[in-house]
């Protein structure tokens, strides 16, 4: 699996984990418990993908604009643009810090193929 698919795994899994509690503690059948608990990590999962993308999105533009400025991008710039991005997501009030940090992780760990599209 690719790292974007195990940060999306973790990042899932800990929401739906956190959701699936207050789930369970409420009152009603298990076919509807399940079919809550089906519902809730597709939509979990599908909203980590995009918020995922997105910022994605928002840093390989950042690094467009300063190598079309004919800035140099090293690892140290690089950082610094992820710590923007997620500034930015941080704004978002449906976006819990902790989200915002394991993008910024994984925006991170992609510095190896941004490197590479760039040179």
């Amino acid at each position: 699996m690719s790292r974007e698919g195990e940060f999306l795994k973790g990042l899932v899994l800990g929401a739906v984990i956190g959701a699936t509690a207050g789930i369970l503690l409420a009152p009603q059948s298990g076919e509807e418990t399940r079919e809550d608990i089906k519902k809730l990590s597709e939509e979990i999962l599908d909203k980590a993908q995009t918020l995922y993308a997105t910022s994605k999105k928002k840093l390989q533009k950042k690094v467009k604009d300063l190598k079309a400025a004919g800035k140099k991008i090293d690892f140290e710039v690089y950082k610094k643009l992820v710590a923007n991005v997620v500034d930015e997501i941080k704004k978002d009030k449906d976006v819990a810090e902790d989200t915002a940090k394991r993008i910024g992780k994984q925006l991170q760990n992609d510095w190896e193929e941004i490197r590479d599209a760039i040179v």
